[in-house]
């Protein structure tokens, strides 16, 4: 709320009539009239607002909106005061200049409140709104400037950043530069006059209301406005010319006598003490004389402060320290030196100055040259305590942490030392300071371990400090200098002459080194390295690693002095000298580096002597060389390791190289490259020697000779022909490193430094390791160093010499590499893959750039690419998804390179790219297997089986080589259309483009492609371990879907030519109807079902061909064929009937015609179909011999056979479209027909059904069987048709007899034919068929089956042996691993078994007895069928190890390809089983059945296990039923779907043991089923449930039973007599697992507690009894009528019928005469441990 006042104010409600601050309440007021004047106080300003209307004839200069926006702006509310200026803005835009004048006087008083508020916001808006307003008035704000200036420069130093820029914004709007000035002079009085005000007048109560402000805010406000006036002031003063500031001296006076502005120096706020120093600076520069005349103020209050560490105040502070001692001449007479000012400057120096380094530091220096001589009594005692302390902050670890610190208090420290030394020369003071002082800083930089002082300016600034000392003409000075450097160079040679010391890892010969640099070149910096932050693991062994090296930038070289250069020599030669003796490498590095900065006569000549003595030589430096320089590193090389100690001397020598004679050079580098025997030698010396050839004419020329080049190709090949191992790795990075010196370097007019016949030498040399390889019998251990040695050297070669591309030796290198990278043969890594592709990718954009358009593709690298491509895509070998990857990868980035390099608009190099790539797709030949051929005609799509030439052992290649060939032109596709994209939108030029991709051999390739693709369709279909070979199914669906994306991308144009090349095709090689059969769906689906063929090419066509185009056809060309294919049929004499191509072709394109034509046409075409089995009949009537009636098969020609085939599919076709229309001539031919097939199939020797055209016609038969059975089981009777009258019955009592007796053995006998076999192809459709067959077996055929006894011995069953046997033969097929053979069985077993429970029932040996006494009563259990529960129990031990670790919420898809689908098939078909077998069971059974399942947990596992297979989200299976149809193909969603009906079958079949299981689970198992079943099943169930009772309103005897569906309730009426019950059963929503709940609504006749005695049981016979809602009531129906009959109650449970095995009470006392259930009794027995009648409690 507004003022942040401590008491809340009530709510805006109903009611209350208190205004809101708001713009809604002003416009109210306004409005009403009764809004009062606004006293705005006194002033010139205008003393009220006008913000009525009422007033506004007292003034009307004053805009109405401008008065309702003011008004707005005196509210409390800091959104109502933002939203305020805002529109105050945006009026200022929009109105005229006379409205603007009107509101400028009423304008200071608001803005000087608005620029005081207490929230930075509004002050912000109110600068903004300034802005706006004086870029409109402009002039017309001079009459008010004095009134808004004070405010306006107070709010430029506002301590809001925004908005002190926004006033200062406003400022330089209002006013330009020019004229700032002038207007602070016109208004200074006044501003002062206002700043002054705030500062010794106003306090928090005054600045603000206290009645709507709280406390907190208005401290921070009065406090802001302190900090702002201070600042103000500080700014006016530096603002005014000089001239002006002296009328302002009275007025500042008055402000410097009020103590309360002293006080202000002394408050506890940081900014407002920072704000005081700031302006007392600006007084001191300003007004020195005013200054002086507070000197006894001033002085004290700044210089008994210095030790302020607040960072925000520090900058102020010591601004005023240093102006007020230049300022105030007096300034130390008012400060207490010994107890203020130096205590707080010494706190300043030992504690690094407070982490202000940066700001403090540099103010030092100016301070203690203002400090007097006499200040202190001993001056000695005072600078010695002043740089003890300095050190000590120097030392600090924060401050060395900080560069900036450290480099700012190190240039500090060494400016005051050089100050007081210069400043004392000749004094004892001047050496202590350098001595004393100076020293343990410059020490502790090069000896100390964790100092970092040396990356500070340091020793830049000592060598200038010395220099200056050593210059000076005082000998005492000089001496002093000496002290320094000799005892600097005592201290570093004890460290140096320790080993141990120096191998510590302190970077203490890299610190000396910049020592030395520093004092040659005095402008080095330390750069720094700025980056990003990250983590290391640095080895214990290398701890030099931690210390981060020093980066210098060196300036122009010095001449030392003396002494620094006496001390530079003796740092080399000790260094030498300990390197010499030790060879130590950490010395010779010193050494190295120090010489490169002194290597003088004079050097060289203390080096030789510290060796050899005193020599006389010409040259030191030839002598250095030659004599201790070489033999050393000839030393180093007989030791065999090349460590850093070699390094070192080469750089020792090349140093050396400027001042030797040509002829020297030349033999000093002969000598060396001698010596520098391995190649990392070798490589250390050309490293040096490269970077010399530039300014060492010398060494250029031995560069160039030829000794260097031999040496080097020697080198080269030593390396790559000898044999490659682990430490072969180490020499060819060294091969690298020279390789890349040699092409990187380069002399005048970019030519190589070395001659080129050398480096094309190299060229050569570098592909022995490939060409090893090729030869080698075991690459796996060394391919991967070859091979990523030659990519790096090849890409070296082509990016840095680009000359070699035009030579053999690059294009065969470049062919190499391609050929490593698209076979992958090596199966080298992915780095060295990716290295390899670069290599030759550089290798091609180097070609390309040279021959650019003219780029032969013939010949030269793009040919021999080709070439290599085609040889690896065409390879045998070529049969895996990452082969197919991997060339598709290599190609396509050869293409991009093309493309990129290709001028796009140039014709050559469009013909160029277009020719390379017709190349790139590989031409394929292969022949469709012998089986594919089988299985196609035993599958009925095709009418014979043609002769081939064998089956195509390269099949798995020309997969995978189709799938190359689609992919790639679908890439071509793309790069094409995308090319168009950018190129134009002209249909014309885009069929152009078109075109130019699609040519004749892409479309003919694309053809052969498809081809292959059929051939893999069906082979898959067929062979089983093909399919269950995931890459090869992955392969085989992506080369689908790439065809089909291929095909829809093509335009019709071409689509149509596709199939003109297949057609013609098609007609030229039968089996090319493949293609033909995969082609037409794509492309019927591409064109929206709507892709017809014209009829009469099709004509003189094979009948393969017909047969394959038929179906796409128009409905009016298939009417025309079917007409000319009966009319074909019908012109056949009988012996053209069994001709391949007479009758049999014609009755397979006719049977499949059938299904076409009779889909719109079936009343018109019946006529002309019949008449082809006319015509067949016919056949049979003239020549018997045709068919294969009642003989064996094998006698028959293949043509007999064939004919029989296609003549029982074309009955298959008829019987399934036109049975309705059949005579009774047609039937008696097809069932007699049938029969007689049946009965040659069992008269044919079983082995010879393995011969395709046998099981061709095998398959036909029984096909026909299942259609002509599932026809009269199905249509006749129930579908409109004209059949029979007798038709079912002679099928029933003489065919079907007949037929099924044979069906049934048969079908055992191709299983166990096949048994443990794989099976595939056209045996799988054999199977499949036979299978399908036996499951028609109707019930009494199955009773009374004539299979071979199979008997199991000790077996107890209470069925028959015929019945027993039949259960023997079919329950151990459930294991199958066929699922045809799973669901045969299934089906054959379901139709009988509902019948087994009557056997149990009628088992006397089974009977408990009816003695109480029996143990057995009360727990009478009975299995069901024993074979059944061992399929259970087997599947189940497979299945629980599959699902056993799976928490029931995690669903486990089960793969049709694995073991464990045919075992979980088995486990569900088996129960199934028994669930039906439950349901027909009698309600005493049931228990018993349950019992038996309760006790051995069959129960839970069936739960647990129905849950892990059930989906998570079964999606429509509770909805529709399972297809348990034999032929379909199983899948891991039937498993699932099965799964799902099985749970449905369960909670309808067994609700209460689905209950009691559910309610025995911990907590989240039973959330979890509770959820499931509730969200997807038990609606279903529901609806079911009603569904049962609602079709007919089922009426049983005495009762009445209607549904409520939408309430999911049963009303059960039950009316005897004068007795009357109403019950409403209501089921609940997770039904059947809850609880059913029973109310009675109206009863008549009943007694209370008999009615709730008969509620009792009705709620126990619904909740405990496995059945639904009607089998309840019926059970409950029954117990009351016998209790209307007469029939007394168990005095145990109440009950007339027992709840259990509802058995009437028969066991009497013989006392009291009363009955009472056995079970009852035995449960009394045994409870009360008696036997006494619980009646009468006589003995029982």
């Amino acid at each position: 709320m507004p003022g942040h006042s401590s008491k809340k104010q009530s709510q805006r409600t109903k009611g209350n009539l208190r205004p809101s601050s708001s713009s809604h309440a002003a416009e109210l007021l306004t409005s009403a009239g009764t809004a009062s004047t606004g006293f705005i106080g006194f002033g010139s300003a205008p003393k009220y607002v006008p913000a009525s209307s009422a007033l506004d004839d007292m003034d009307t200069s004053l805009d109405s909106d401008f008065r309702l926006v003011l008004r707005k702006l005196t509210k409390r509310d800091a959104t109502t005061k933002i939203k305020g200026l805002q529109e105050f803005g945006e009026l200022c835009k929009e109105k005229s200049e006379e409205d603007l004048k009107g509101v400028l006087p009423f304008w200071p008083r608001t803005y000087n409140k608005m620029a005081l508020d207490i929230d930075y916001r509004v002050r912000e808006a109110a600068q903004q709104a300034m802005s706006t307003l004086v870029s409109r008035v402009r002039r017309n704000l001079a009459p008010y400037l004095r009134n808004l200036m004070g405010a306006w420069v107070l709010s430029q130093c506002d301590t809001y950043p925004t908005v002190a820029s926004s006033a200062q914004g406003a400022f330089q709007d209002a006013f330009p530069p020019v004229k700032q000035t002038e207007a602070l002079v016109f208004c200074k009085e006044s501003v002062l006059e206002y700043l002054t005000e705030n500062l010794i007048t106003h306090t928090q109560q005054t600045l603000s209301d206290p009645k709507s402000t709280e406390p907190e805010d208005m401290e921070n406000k009065y406090n802001r406005v302190l900090t702002s006036s201070l600042l103000a002031v500080r700014k006016l003063l530096s603002s005014l010319p000089a001239n002006e500031i002296e009328s302002l001296k009275q007025p500042i006076t008055t402000l410097l006598d009020s103590a309360k502005f002293w006080k202000h120096g002394k408050s506890k706020i940081n900014m407002v003490k920072g704000a005081m120093y700031y302006m007392l600076a600006g007084l001191c520069q300003m007004l020195p004389e005013l200054a002086n005349s507070y000197a006894s103020k001033i002085s004290p209050l700044v210089l008994h402060n210095l030790d302020d560490n607040d960072a925000a105040i520090v900058p102020y502070l010591w601004e005023a320290t240093l102006s007020v001692i230049n300022c105030i001449q007096e300034c130390w007479k008012h400060v207490n030196v010994q107890k203020a000012f130096w205590p707080k400057l010494r706190k300043v120096l030992e504690t690094g100055c407070h982490g202000n380094a940066v700001v403090i530091a540099t103010n030092l220096l100016p301070l203690i040259s203002k400090i007097p001589a006499d200040l202190f009594p001993d001056n000695d005692k005072f600078y010695d305590e002043f740089f003890t302390c300095f050190k000590l902050g120097l030392s600090l670890r924060s401050v060395q942490k900080s560069t900036s610190e450290c480099s700012a208090m190190v240039r500090s420290y060494m400016e005051c030392a050089h100050y007081i030394i210069i400043q004392n020369t000749g004094k004892t003071l001047s050496s202590c300071i350098l001595l004393d002082q100076v020293m343990p800083v410059v020490e502790a930089s090069l000896l100390e371990k964790d100092s970092t002082l040396y990356k500070s300016p340091l020793y830049t600034m000592l060598g200038q400090l010395l220099n200056a000392v050593e210059n000076a003409d005082n000998s005492a000075m000089k001496q002093a200098s000496l002290k320094f450097w000799t005892h600097l160079k005592n201290s570093l040679e004890v460290k140096l002459t320790s080993t141990e010391e120096l191998e510590k890892g302190d970077n203490f010969d890299e610190r000396i080194v910049f020592l030395v640099k520093c004092l040659f070149y005095p402008q080095t910096e330390v750069k720094q390295k700025v980056g990003k932050v990250k983590f290391q693991v640095i080895s214990e062994t290398d701890t030099r690693s931690k210390i981060p090296k020093v980066e210098v930038s060196a300036g122009t070289k010095v001449e030392l002095a003396e002494h620094a250069s006496n001390f530079v020599q003796d740092l080399i030669l000790t260094a030498f000298e300990l390197a010499h003796k030790h060879f130590s490498a950490s010395h010779l590095r010193i050494f190295a580096q120090l010489l490169e900065f002194d290597s003088s006569d004079k050097v060289v000549a203390k080096v030789i002597a510290c060796c050899h003595g005193d020599v006389e030589t010409e040259t030191t430096s030839h002598y250095f060389v030659f004599e201790i320089c070489i033999p050393w590193i000839q030393k180093l090389q007989e030791t065999g390791e090349i460590g850093p100690e070699f390094t070192h001397l080469v750089h020792v020598v090349c140093i050396f190289l400027s001042v030797l004679d040509e002829e020297s050079v030349k033999l000093l580098l002969d000598n060396m490259s001698k010596t520098c025997k391995d190649l990392k030698s070798q490589y250390i010396l050309l490293e040096k020697l490269f970077g010399l050839a530039g300014s060492n004419p010398s060494v250029l020329t031995w560069l160039q000779g030829e000794q260097f080049g031999e040496q080097l190709l020697s080198h080269s090949r030593a390396v790559c022909d000898r044999e490659i191992d682990d430490s072969w790795k180490e020499e060819t990075t060294s091969i690298l490193n020279i390789l890349s010196l040699v092409l990187a370097t380069r002399v005048g007019n970019n030519k190589l430094l070395v001659p080129r016949k050398y480096v094309d030498g190299l060229l050569s040399i570098l592909q022995l390791p490939l060409q090893k390889l090729a030869v080698a019998k075991s690459v796996s251990n060394r391919a991967e160093l070859a091979l990523g040695f030659v990519s790096r050297a090849a890409k070296c070669f082509f990016s840095q010499y680009k000359e070699c591309i035009m030579t053999d030796s690059a294009t065969d290198l470049i062919v190499t590499l391609f050929m490593m990278s698209v076979s992958d043969q090596c199966h080298v890594g992915e780095e060295t893959m990716v290295e390899t592709r670069e290599a030759w990718c550089s290798g091609i954009q180097g070609v390309l750039h040279t021959f650019g358009d003219n780029l032969p593709t013939d010949s030269g690298v793009l040919a021999k690419i080709s070439s290599i491509l085609q040889e690896t895509v065409t390879s045998e070998k070529f049969t895996s998804l990452q082969q197919v990857s991997t060339a598709l990868q290599c190609v396509q980035t050869l293409l991009d390179i093309l493309h990129t390099h290709l001028q796009e608009d140039s014709e050559e190099a469009s013909t160029l790219y277009t020719s390379f790539c017709s190349q790139l797709v590989e031409k394929l030949e292969q022949h469709v297997p012998a089986k594919t051929w089988e299985y196609l005609c035993v599958n009925g799509d095709y009418p014979y089986i043609p002769q081939t030439e064998g089956t195509d052992s390269r099949f798995l290649h020309t997969l995978f080589t189709s799938l190359y060939n689609c992919k790639l032109l679908q890439q071509l596709h793309i790069e094409v259309c995308l090319g168009s994209d950018k190129q134009t939108e002209n249909v014309a030029m885009e069929t152009s483009l078109s075109s130019k991709c699609w040519t004749d051999e892409s479309l003919c390739c694309l053809m052969e492609s498809i081809q292959s693709m059929a051939i893999w369709q069906f082979e898959t279909q067929y062979s089983k371990m093909l399919q269950s070979t995931p890459e090869i199914g992955e392969a085989s669906a992506q080369l689908s879907a790439v065809v089909s994306n291929i095909i829809q991308d093509l335009d019709m144009n071409h689509q149509d030519k596709l199939w003109q090349y297949t057609f013609t095709r098609m007609i030229e090689a039968e089996e090319y109807v493949l293609c033909g059969k995969v082609l037409l769906p794509v492309l019927n689906t591409v064109r929206n079902e709507d892709f017809y063929l014209e009829l009469s090419p099709l004509l003189d066509c094979a009948l393969p061909v017909l047969l394959c185009t038929a179906e796409y056809l128009s409905p009016s060309n298939q009417v025309t064929l079917t007409e000319i294919i009966v009319a074909r049929l019908l012109s056949l004499d009988v012996d053209s009937a069994k001709h391949l191509d007479g009758g049999v072709g014609l009755l397979c394109v006719l049977s499949n015609l059938v299904a076409m034509v009779t889909v719109t046409k079936e009343d018109e075409m019946s006529e002309v179909l019949l008449g082809a089995v006319d015509q067949v009949i016919s056949w049979k009537e003239e020549n018997d011999e045709l068919f294969l009636y009642s003989r064996d098969i094998v006698e028959a020609t293949t043509d007999i056979v064939l004919l029989n085939s296609q003549v029982g599919r074309l009955l298959y076709a008829v019987v399934d479209r036109l049975s309705g229309s059949l005579t009774d001539k047609h039937w008696d031919f097809i069932m007699c027909s049938l029969v007689s097939w049946i009965q040659s199939i069992e008269e044919t020797q079983l082995a010879k059904l393995c011969d395709p055209s046998i099981q061709c016609y095998t398959v036909s038969v029984l096909d026909l069987l299942v259609n002509v059975a599932v026809c009269l089981r199905e249509k006749v009777g129930k579908v409109p048709g004209n059949y029979p009258e007798n038709l079912v019955t002679e099928w029933t009592e003489f065919f079907s007899e007949s037929i099924f007796t044979v069906t049934l053995p048969l079908f055992l006998k191709i299983h166990n034919m096949y048994k443990g076999k794989p099976v595939a192809g056209s045996d799988q459709l054999l199977l499949t068929s036979v299978c399908n067959a036996a499951a028609q077996t109707t019930k009494p055929q199955l009773l009374e089956h004539k299979l071979p006894p199979l008997l199991v011995a000790g077996d107890l069953s209470p069925l028959p042996d015929n019945l027993q046997c039949l259960m023997n033969h079919m329950c151990p097929l459930l294991l199958s691993n066929q699922r045809c053979v799973q669901m045969a069985a299934f089906h054959v077993l379901h139709s009988i078994v509902d019948s087994l429970p009557q056997y149990d029932k009628e088992d006397k040996s089974f009977d408990a007895g009816a003695a109480g006494g029996d143990d057995k009563e009360e727990n009478v259990t009975r299995s069901p069928p024993a074979r059944i529960m061992k399929i259970v129990d087997e599947s189940s031990t497979i299945l629980e190890v599959v699902l056993s670790d799976l928490p029931i919420e995690t669903s486990q898809p089960i793969s049709e390809l694995s073991e464990e689908y045919h075992y979980t098939l088995s486990y569900l078909l088996s129960w199934k089983l028994l669930l039906y077998f439950f349901k027909s069971a009698p309600p005493e059974l049931r228990q018993e059945y349950a019992g038996y399942l309760q006790d051995h947990r069959y129960i839970d596992h069936l739960m647990f296990n129905i849950f892990r297979i059930m989906p998570n989200i079964p999606s429509k299976m509770f909805q529709h039923k399972p297809d348990m149809d034999v032929a379909e193909c199983g899948s891991s969603t039937e498993i699932q779907h099965i799964g799902c009906a099985l749970y449905m079958q369960i909670l309808k079949t067994m609700p209460a043991m689905a209950r009691n299981w559910w309610k025995s689970q911990d907590r989240k198992t039973s959330a979890y089923v509770d959820t499931f079943t509730t969200k997807y099943v038990s609606s279903v169930l529901c609806t079911s449930e009603i569904r049962s009772v609602q079709k007919t309103d089922v009426q049983l005897q005495d009762m009445t039973i209607k549904a409520r569906p939408i309430t999911r309730e049963v009303i059960a009426v039950y009316s005897l007599e004068e007795v009357s019950i109403e019950m409403v059963i209501s089921l609940p929503q997770n039904y059947p697992l809850g609880n059913i709940s029973v109310i009675s609504e109206k009863r008549v006749g009943v007694s209370g507690p008999q009615w709730e005695k008969w509620l009792l049981q009705l709620n126990i016979f619904l909740q405990h009894q496995n059945g639904n809602i009607m089998d309840g009531l019926r059970l409950w129906k029954n117990n009351i009528d016998k209790r209307f009959e007469g029939v007394d109650e168990c005095m145990i449970c109440f009950y007339v019928l027992h709840g259990t095995n509802f058995q009437l009470p028969r066991i009497a006392c013989r006392t009291c005469k009363k009955k009472f259930h056995s079970s009852c009794l035995y449960k009394w027995f045994n409870t009360s441990h008696n036997c006494t009648c619980p009646l009468c409690r006589n003995v029982f």
